[in-house]
């Protein structure tokens, strides 16, 4: 009873009472809807109880605790809502355990704090792009619907939704970042320095799963919306220099010191450990071609405690010119990446990559930075293999064992061995054998060296004569 009281607020918002979930058919569930019919009934008895004023506590009872009037208005919201009050003592012990097993929780799975309070997972169709059929979904039933059954035709991508990212401006956004891979062996990643932020169209609100521009941050998705205009398509974009000064401005403090820029300190060195640890695991999975580079886009988001996370690696980024941001970063993008192309690795012009001292050499990149330029250098002096090394093999006769003789072994193969021909069973008797006679040996150690004490203290000991006479 205690526990079915409580599942009818909201931890998130102290005082606030919960709506009854609407199943897929819209309608209330029969038992949750007369759960909250006899919560809001209890209500008003439980605050009086409480020396508080509920929804329905008349004038003298908010003149005595005005202070929880205010506190449940913030809480319940509108004056049409419903209003009520802290939690009882057994609700704050509930509350304060569940705190416990969360951050025991927390110490264990990474990812703990993306979960929210409404366990929200996007689903995305593996053959399309741009943002399109992308779905959102709190319950398992739609899940499995749309994945196993109306849409089992098609491969789909359940993915964890971040619940708490970010905001900016009551807005939530994600961040294209531009990689270029020129080798796969040595491992050789370029990462533009700069980027771009794409912002959702509405306003960012997780109780509203159906407004695909709150969640949604793609162009192609944002230019259906009612409000959009060719004149608001520039704000809906930031460069990453003004996502950096933003974030230098929300005075954030680690470990008692202030952050000066979050971007460069923490944002960034997050994002390139994600690219070169993502490429490092699908190094062996590639065939290597020679003169042949690949440019890919990957997609990252910003939690509101600044932990970066990579929501997926396109293989074929856009490169329209869809905003005033977007038209200058891929025109300085394309022409840096011609530099690292053609001026730095030789593509085209010398069969084999030519080899520098990548962690100290003073090279003309642009704005793109080598990832790991010291363990490219390190790898490129390893001796290449012949081309017959792909061909070594083991040579040689297989033996087979032979079949057991009839009265070898009279209680079938499969049998334990006799102890007295078992090489376990004749190895844990040698040490035994070997344990005791080192015991024997330290006690004749120590009774011969009794016996020399004895010697030498009635001054009788050759030994001793000898080295006096030496003396």
């Amino acid at each position: 009873e205690e526990w079915e009281a409580l599942s009818l607020c909201s931890l998130k918002t102290p005082g606030k009472r919960l709506k009854p979930w609407k199943g897929a058919g819209g309608s209330s569930s029969s038992t949750a809807g007369a759960k909250a019919k006899s919560a809001a009934a209890s209500a008003p008895a439980a605050a009086a109880a409480r020396g508080g004023a509920g929804a329905g506590g008349g004038e003298d009872a908010a003149s005595d605790d005005g202070e929880d009037v205010e506190e449940g208005a913030a809480a319940g919201g509108g004056d049409g809502e419903e209003r009520t009050f802290a939690r009882s003592q057994g609700e704050e012990a509930l509350v304060s355990a569940a705190r416990e097993v969360l951050e025991q929780l927390r110490a264990q799975h990474v990812q703990l704090d993306l979960d929210g309070y409404q366990n929200i997972w996007v689903l995305k169709p593996a053959g399309k792009s741009r943002g399109r059929g992308i779905q959102l979904s709190a319950r398992l039933e739609k899940i499995l619907d749309v994945s196993v059954g109306r849409g089992a035709e098609a491969r789909w991508i359940a993915q964890k939704y971040i619940e708490n990212p970010l905001i900016v401006n009551s807005k939530k956004f994600d961040m294209r970042q531009w990689v270029v891979v020129t080798r796969w062996n040595p491992l050789s990643v370029w990462f533009y320095s700069d980027c771009y932020v794409r912002f959702s169209f509405a306003d960012y609100d997780p109780s509203k799963l159906k407004n695909k521009f709150a969640h949604l941050t793609n162009n192609s998705i944002s230019k259906y919306a009612e409000d959009y205009s060719e004149e608001c398509a520039d704000e809906t974009m930031w460069h990453s220099d003004d996502l950096a000064a933003h974030l230098a401005g929300l005075n954030i403090v680690r470990d008692g010191r202030k952050v000066e820029d979050p971007w460069l300190e923490i944002v960034q060195p997050a994002m390139k450990r994600a690219v070169h640890h993502s490429l490092e695991c699908a190094q062996d999975n590639i065939n290597p071609r020679a003169n042949s580079f690949e440019l890919f886009g990957y997609d990252f988001m910003i939690a509101e405690d600044l932990t970066v996370w990579l929501l997926e690696v396109n293989s074929s980024p856009d490169l329209s010119y869809s905003t005033a941001t977007t038209k200058a970063l891929v025109k300085s993008m394309l022409e840096d990446m011609m530099k690292v192309i053609v001026d730095v690795e030789k593509f085209g012009l010398k069969r084999d990559r030519p080899r520098r001292k990548w962690n100290s050499a003073k090279l003309d990149t642009g704005r793109y930075v080598l990832l790991e330029p010291a363990r490219r250098r390190r790898e490129e002096k390893f001796p290449k293999l012949k081309k017959d090394a792909a061909q070594l093999a083991v040579h040689g006769t297989a033996i087979k064992p032979r079949r057991p003789k009839k009265g070898e072994c009279p209680n079938g193969p499969d049998a334990e061995d006799d102890p007295r021909h078992s090489a376990i069973a004749l190895l844990a008797d040698a040490a035994a054998r070997r344990a005791e006679l080192g015991e024997e040996e330290n006690q004749a150690a120590g009774d011969g060296g009794a016996g020399a004490c004895e010697d030498n203290d009635d001054g009788e000991s050759d030994e001793g004569g000898e080295s006096d006479g030496a003396g």
